[in-house]
């Protein structure tokens, strides 16, 4: 009888002990690259934590700290055995995507034979990125992006993708360069005793160089509504707007043709399936002012409207009268639409 009283208490600490025991778990974590080049395929494993040993099969590796400076070295990882980074090689794997150039320089294709999160193009200059997640057996089409940026990887950290990228780059020999970052990893985990607290995989197949195909053009992924130099819009700030529905559109339409005799009609839309964006440079002191659209791309909802924006040369004979530069598109139907120039600088944003 007096044992039960006892046992009582002991247990709310017995509990607590085999908790803390599964809160310590072994003490470090595995981030892995699983890299697909033309030539062979290499492994790359990077290890975080406390340093410790630990085994893969009959190998013993120790994790230590830092032991100097290499470019394969990741800010904050483990060595192994005295290297940044653990790495095996072995033979080549079928391509599992591929990306070629239109006879039309400005034209790729994307085609997916297994599922991929992203595709990235290096063209000598910089990163651009090509599509976002793809089905097996999917190909996408499309007109080269003119922004660049540097590539997020799912499974990767930045400092991790920074290294990767830099091998991959030092690898290219003047070619230019498509990553395709996949859905699933191609290789099986490694066994590692203890096992670690986490095991990030990412796989990446590389591409070198880009043939030449006849690449059928994609559909128009905008039209244009309407464009000038003469909206009614008359603040001095660029601005967006975008439309879904008829009621916002007569909106939008009034800021173009404003009290204009006679008044033109607005352009038929199926607001079902398509959505209108416009964008107003803002009021201008003379003429010389215009803008032209580079290109369109859709993502999550979002288009993406690259604008060229022209202003008049240093001595120009432009009309001495203010103007207000315009584009109204008619695009695929989204929630949000952003404006930017070339450079990939944002102008202006809009949602519904």
């Amino acid at each position: 009888m007096r044992k039960g009283p006892v046992f009582l208490l002991l247990l709310p600490l017995l509990v607590a002990l085999s908790a803390c025991e599964l809160l310590e778990g072994t003490g470090y974590r595995v981030a892995e690259a699983q890299l697909l080049f033309p030539e062979a395929t290499e492994r790359w494993s990077y290890f975080y934590g406390e340093p410790r040993e630990v085994k893969l099969g009959t190998q013993v590796l120790r994790l230590e700290k830092a032991q100097g400076e290499s470019l394969w070295a990741v800010p904050g990882a483990l060595w192994v055995n005295g290297s940044p980074v653990l790495r095996e090689v072995g033979p080549a794997l079928r391509p599992l995507a591929e990306a070629v150039r239109g006879v039309q320089g400005s034209l790729l294709e994307v085609r997916a034979y297994a599922p991929l999160r992203s595709s990235w193009l290096y063209d000598g200059v910089g990163w651009v990125r090509l599509t976002g997640s793809l089905r097996e057996g999917e190909r996408r089409t499309l007109v080269q992006p003119a922004s660049y940026k540097t590539p997020d990887l799912y499974a990767f950290t930045g400092a991790e993708t920074q290294v990767l990228l830099r091998e991959v780059l030092a690898r290219r020999g003047g070619r230019q360069v498509v990553v395709f970052e996949l859905s699933e990893p191609v290789l099986r985990p490694l066994a590692f005793d203890p096992v670690p607290d986490g095991y990030r995989i990412g796989a990446l197949q590389v591409q070198y160089g880009l043939k030449v195909e006849v690449v059928t053009p994609p559909p128009p992924a905008y039209r244009i509504l309407d464009r000038g130099v003469n909206a009614a819009y008359q603040e001095t700030e660029p601005r967006a707007f975008l439309a879904n529905n008829p009621t916002r559109f007569a909106e939008v339409w009034n800021l173009v043709v404003g009290n204009r005799i006679p008044r033109p009609p607005a352009p038929s839309v199926d607001f079902r399936s398509k959505s209108v964006a416009a964008f107003f440079w803002g009021l201008k002191p003379t003429g010389g002012y215009g803008l032209e659209v580079v290109g369109v791309t859709y993502a999550a909802g979002t288009a993406r409207v690259v604008l060229s924006l022209q202003s008049p040369r240093p001595g120009a004979i432009v009309t001495q009268a203010l103007t207000s530069p315009y584009v109204l598109l008619e695009l695929e139907r989204v929630s949000r639409v952003v404006f930017t120039d070339p450079s990939g600088k944002v102008l202006a944003e809009a949602r519904e």
